[in-house]
């Protein structure tokens, strides 16, 4: 099998990939993130942010989850499939540098300082941008996943408890998130070397200092240069980026809430968007109708990597699974042991925010 994708176009790859999915039925999903490029997004049966990717796919019965995204998302998946059910990535190498910020041991260390600074129960709430050995971590406490979706509802169902706020690994969104709940002043941070600043004990939200790349670049000057060449341009960044940015912005949202402010914008809007280069550029050919702009052009290599010859590989991998029993090359591993609490944090998010519709 080998030679089988020996020098084919991408037109190619993309027959073969649908041919796959006709002959696999309902058997077989593919689960698309909004930055993956567009010939990915079109192949995909569903296609959203990360919470929607991770409840959709939790809803699947497909015995084929194939996830185009970065590694977290499909071991998301991994943690909620059912034991029969198989979850591949095209590249397993897709990363996340903000996920790679803090672990299970150094987490562990950082509540354990905090807790001894505070009288109120601490409550670790992680970004849906993190890896399984994380959410264990806030499972085994009595915590939750938060996406960028629904960050201050998870956050504001610990503090109507009572309880306090640990959350990591994405400080600006932590920051974004206090400011929506008006306790700005009620924040403290501290970093990988334990350092911390502000006053935990009279502290609502403590927040780790990790930061995603992609989202740090995007500045105030790039939201003042667009003002000055278009007079009615609106703003829309997403939580990732700094406070000062977010100020300035007209409407902050997850990748999902982005996309579908565009989508429901008037005919003729302009837009200036703060986010994932590849997702802005999409929405440019996607709404023509508009006028959509980069704040800055900014990528994230990791989504990137996922490709036509890579996701067409992690099919055909399954074909020869059938054919001859050889591995899933392209399978997320066993996590059994992180997957109890990781599952459990991730159900307790989908019960807080589903729950609550």
């Amino acid at each position: 099998m080998k030679n089988l994708f020996s020098n084919m176009t991408d037109e190619q790859y993309i027959e073969y990939i649908r041919r796959q999915k006709k002959e696999f039925g309902k058997s077989l999903i593919i689960l698309a993130h909004h930055y993956q490029n567009s010939e990915i997004v079109k192949l995909g049966d569903v296609v959203g942010d990360s919470y929607k990717l991770a409840v959709e796919g939790n809803r699947s019965e497909a015995e084929f989850i194939v996830f185009c995204g970065v590694r977290f998302m499909a071991e998301g998946a991994k943690i909620l499939a059912n034991p029969n059910q198989k979850v591949l990535i095209p590249d397993i190498t897709a990363g996340c540098p903000m996920a790679d910020m803090i672990n299970i041991d150094l987490a562990q260390k950082a509540y354990d300082v905090l807790s001894e600074r505070s009288d109120k129960k601490i409550r670790p709430v992680v970004y849906i941008n993190s890896y399984a050995d994380i959410k264990h971590f806030c499972g085994t406490l009595d915590g939750s996943v938060c996406a960028s979706s629904n960050a201050k509802k998870i956050v504001e169902y610990y503090l109507n408890k009572g309880e306090s706020v640990f959350f990591f690994p994405d400080y600006n969104l932590g920051v974004n998130t206090a400011t929506l709940l008006n306790i700005d002043n009620e924040t403290a941070s501290i970093n990988k070397n334990l350092q911390i600043k502000g006053d935990v004990s009279n502290s609502k939200m403590i927040l780790w200092d990790g930061y995603c790349h992609v989202h740090k670049t995007f500045t105030v000057s790039d939201i003042e240069n667009l003002k000055r060449r278009y007079d009615n341009i609106k703003i829309l960044v997403h939580p990732e980026c700094s406070k000062a940015t977010a100020e300035l912005s007209d409407i902050i949202g997850s990748t999902e809430q982005i996309y579908e402010a565009v989508k429901n914008a008037e005919s003729g809007s302009i837009m200036g968007i703060g986010t994932e280069g590849s997702f802005v550029e999409r929405l440019s050919k996607e709404f023509p109708d508009k006028t959509i702009l980069h704040l800055r052009d900014s990528r994230c290599p990791n989504m990137l990597k996922i490709t036509l010859k890579k996701l067409a590989h992690s099919i055909q991998s399954i074909i020869d699974n059938q054919n001859a029993g050889t591995p899933y090359k392209f399978e997320i591993p066993e996590i059994a042991l992180y997957k109890e609490g990781a599952k459990k944090t991730l159900n307790k998010m989908i019960e807080i925010v589903e729950g609550g519709k």
